[in-house]
């Protein structure tokens, strides 16, 4: 299934998303009118078919997933929260992007999601396999109805009925599949709980040894009072009776008192265990942060024999073609591409029809590193009724061709 897969969202400096392409206005669009935690937003532009998904998380913070198809639709949407359901309990489990605070709070430390491009690309190869598994429910996307706008938009709940969301997918511009609870998978739950447990153990721990520190010092106000009034006793030696009954709640006190200093220091034992485990996590964290400076190591010298393996295929082919379009009312080609270098090249576009006719035009551009895309003038002349066989040529090399 040919799928294209972006991540974008509010981080922690604002809106960023992965690839960084024309379609930020779209998910942005998305997010405007994101009306719960969870909800997912579809969008028709022409033959493409945006299925996203966002995910509201604390501070005003959000992340999104977006899953493009060309000329397909899905008729049935409901494995569509499934799927991202799960990437997102995959996220917070693995520590990729969002995470939980102490309090259990979904939140992000992300700044921006290029920094993070290992991440990223593990996640859109994971969301491009899932999206394989529903093959079985996708169809040939139906004509452009002209009898709504292409910015209308159409809300549902997920309990509303499947075959009126999925007419709506493709006949409206937007439309919004709100779902208010249940987006959380039993994994997620499940750390939910564990935390809230913990928290509530530390509080009531805490709790404990502040009542045990203040009873302790009330003992020991009580300790003073009573050799104060033993001193008195025994200027008033008449009092003896006196004497004798202070002495037996001098002797309570002090068993009141050990039993709160051996309950101290259990507390005391089992903090310095905490502390014991606190630095054997530190230990392993510096291992951890070893064995991730060597990855990124790995990485840069994976990434710069990369760059020299583009330059050495760019010096002779400068970009690879991924998809091409024509709009034959304007006469433009629209080439989807991979670049090798930075570079300004004159690039000759050629059309043939069975009938034999060819057009031709060249025109100079520049080429940028990295899925771009660009526009070439060919001819007003082509009829949209016909097949043509596209070629692009860089001199007398051929970079790629389609027929459309």
């Amino acid at each position: 299934m040919n799928a294209s897969v972006y991540i974008f969202g509010e981080f922690n400096s604002g809106y960023s998303q992965y690839p960084d392409d024309y379609a930020a206005s779209i998910f942005k669009n998305f997010s405007a009118n994101a009306k719960s935690t969870t909800q997912i937003a579809i969008h028709r532009d022409g033959n493409l078919m945006y299925y996203g998904y966002i995910r509201k998380l604390e501070q005003g913070r959000y992340i999104g997933l977006c899953i493009v198809l060309n000329s397909i639709m899905l008729y049935r949407l409901d494995g569509l929260f499934s799927l991202f359901e799960n990437t997102i309990a995959t996220l917070v489990s693995k520590g990729m992007l969002i995470h939980f605070d102490d309090k259990g709070n979904l939140v992000t430390s992300v700044v921006k999601l290029f920094v993070n491009k290992e991440e990223t690309d593990l996640l859109t190869e994971s969301l491009r396999a899932g999206m394989s598994r529903l093959e079985n429910y996708c169809v040939k996307l139906p004509p452009v109805s002209y009898a709504t706008g292409k910015d209308s938009v159409k809300d549902f709940v997920i309990d509303d009925n499947q075959d009126d969301i999925a007419k709506s997918s493709y006949t409206n511009g937007y439309t919004y599949i709100y779902k208010s609870s249940g987006y959380n998978t039993a994994q997620l739950n499940s750390f939910q709980s564990i935390l809230n447990r913990r928290n509530q153990e530390i509080q009531e721990k805490q709790e404990a040894i502040d009542i045990l520190r203040k009873n302790y010092a009330k003992v020991l106000r009580q300790k003073k009072q009573f050799k104060i009034v033993f001193l008195l006793f025994l200027v008033l030696f008449c009092c003896a009776a006196g004497l004798f009954s202070l002495n037996n709640n001098l002797k309570k006190s002090q068993y009141d008192l050990n039993n709160a200093n051996n309950t101290i220091s259990m507390q005391n034992y089992s903090l310095n265990m905490k502390s014991a485990k606190i630095s054997n996590l530190q230990v392993a964290n510096s291992q951890l942060d070893a064995q991730r400076k060597a990855e990124e190591s790995k990485r840069k010298q994976a990434e710069d024999d990369l760059e020299q393996l583009e330059n050495e295929i760019g010096s002779r082919q400068p970009f690879l073609i991924k998809r091409t379009s024509f709009n034959y009312s304007t006469g433009y080609l629209t080439i989807d591409y991979y670049g090798m270098v930075d570079e300004t090249a004159t690039i000759q576009v050629k059309a043939f029809n069975d009938a034999g006719e060819m057009y031709s035009n060249s025109s100079s551009i520049s080429i940028h590193r990295g899925y771009n895309t660009t526009q070439i003038f060919l001819s007003n002349d082509l009829e949209s009724g016909k097949w043509y066989s596209f070629e692009v040529l860089k001199g007398n090399v051929i970079l790629g061709g389609d027929r459309l």
